[in-house]
């Protein structure tokens, strides 16, 4: 019966994803699959309603964070401070390296903040932007900052993903990060080399528009210094570990002093920006810096409270019970990282949330037969980056929001399937060599 739910899921959301038809309908769909089978199984109606409200109450705290990160995507745009920032660097960035320090400065942000979703509201944001300005292509630069903010959120050690998987494993934090920083160097070196080679196609005409963009903003903007100061905020408070939400509070003050003292901005305006996102009149200002706002975080926060509905009952009505053993024979088959893998694909597709993919992964693998320390390492290279690969997944929707991102993105997103890659290949010709 549970395999008939899973695959009744799959097929909807392939005739969704195929047909271009919002996924929301289609997760709103599953959700009356799987209530469905709760129901089949037993429990009544006001218990499976209990399963939703249990699994959305594990998200507010999520919730939350979005209306913050939006806030601050709008505010930033209309304080002049990604504006400044895209000044200052367009006239020190060369169009062939915007990929490559896409890549490296959100690894490096990622791992300060421990959130991909804050990296990539603030950093992911920044590069973005000064990638459009630069004709470079939004698709390739959207796939650089989904590799850079997934290095930090899975092996920085203020990650809640990397403090989960040592939690459930029973591992220590510090040992897991020792190893994930090891996994991780030939996929980063990797990645690093082809995005580089990648931003080698620049033409005349894309830095062309590179210096003309120094132009446009300073006629509508004020650019000088003080601009910056709502990002220097987040590098500071990042590096002294505070925490995100106070950390994306502080920088959102700053900006509305900046839009007020700098900008000339009224109340009015600062509460349109912050709610609604910014949008400029001026055309050429429109396709480079309109959008952001807790408005654009709607449909997100959708995605997330029908993921976290989809998890009250997963927990509750035990409907992954019938996989665990098909992912044991992979692993006897192949190599017991294979079988996490697979477990970790199947996770991601169907939890909508990076939380909720580690902790089916772990329940699905931990009779594997790997150590504590292997199987924590597993996770960390499998379903904490695969979540980012799923559009419908939580993970992956909300860092292309606070982008302006769209899925073109996905193939480009290097690390995030060579990282698994890597981690089944070597621990296959492990194997081999034991048995020679």
């Amino acid at each position: 019966m549970e395999n008939l739910a899973l695959l009744s899921f799959a097929a909807v959301l392939l005739i969704f994803l195929l047909q271009g038809w919002p996924l929301i309908a289609a997760l709103l769909i599953g959700l009356l699959i799987f209530s469905a089978y709760a129901l089949k199984q037993g429990f009544s109606v006001k218990e499976t309603v209990w399963m939703w409200r249990d699994g959305v109450l594990t998200a507010k705290n999520v919730l939350l964070t979005f209306c913050f990160i939006g806030a601050l995507t709008g505010i930033w745009r209309a304080c002049g401070t990604i504006p400044a920032i895209v000044y200052y660097a367009a006239g020190l960035i060369r169009p062939s390296l915007i990929i490559f320090l896409t890549f490296f400065l959100n690894c490096l942000i990622s791992f300060l903040m421990g959130t991909s979703f804050g990296a990539a509201a603030t950093m992911g944001l920044i590069c973005m932007t000064m990638a459009r300005t630069m004709g470079v292509s939004p698709a390739v630069a959207g796939g650089a900052v989904l590799s850079g903010i997934y290095f930090g959120d899975r092996c920085s050690p203020v990650s809640t993903s990397a403090l989960l998987t040592a939690e459930i494993t029973g591992t220590g934090l510090y040992g897991n990060i020792r190893r994930m920083l090891e996994s991780a160097f030939m996929p980063v070196l990797f990645c690093g080399a082809v995005y580089f080679l990648l931003g080698l196609g620049g033409s005349s005409e894309t830095a062309a528009a590179a210096s003309s963009v120094r132009t446009i903003l300073a006629e509508h903007f004020d650019v000088s210094w003080p601009m910056l100061l709502p990002a220097v905020s987040i590098l500071i408070l990042a590096g002294c570990r505070v925490p995100v939400r106070k950390t994306l509070f502080v920088s959102i003050v700053l900006g509305v002093f900046c839009a007020v003292y700098y900008q000339d901005l009224g109340a009015a305006e600062i509460l349109e920006d912050i709610l609604r996102g910014f949008q400029p009149e001026a055309p050429e200002l429109r396709r480079m810096l309109a959008g952001g706002g807790i408005a654009s975080m709607f449909n997100t926060a959708a995605v997330v409270l029908l993921g976290a509905c989809y998890s009250g009952i997963f927990e509750k009505a035990d409907l992954l019970s019938g996989l665990q053993g098909f992912f044991e024979k992979i692993g006897r088959r192949f190599t017991p990282a294979a079988g996490v893998l697979g477990a970790g694909i199947l996770s991601a597709l169907i939890s909508c949330n990076q939380t909720l993919a580690i902790m089916m992964t772990k329940s699905l693998c931990q009779d594997m037969g790997l150590s504590k320390e292997d199987l924590a390492l597993a996770i960390e290279d499998t379903a904490v980056v695969i979540a980012g690969l799923v559009p419908w997944s939580i993970a992956c929707a909300a860092p292309l929001a606070f982008i302006d991102g769209t899925a073109s993105s996905i193939p480009f997103a290097f690390y995030l399937y060579t990282l698994p890659a890597w981690h089944v290949g070597v621990s296959y010709w492990r194997k081999r060599q034991e048995k020679i």
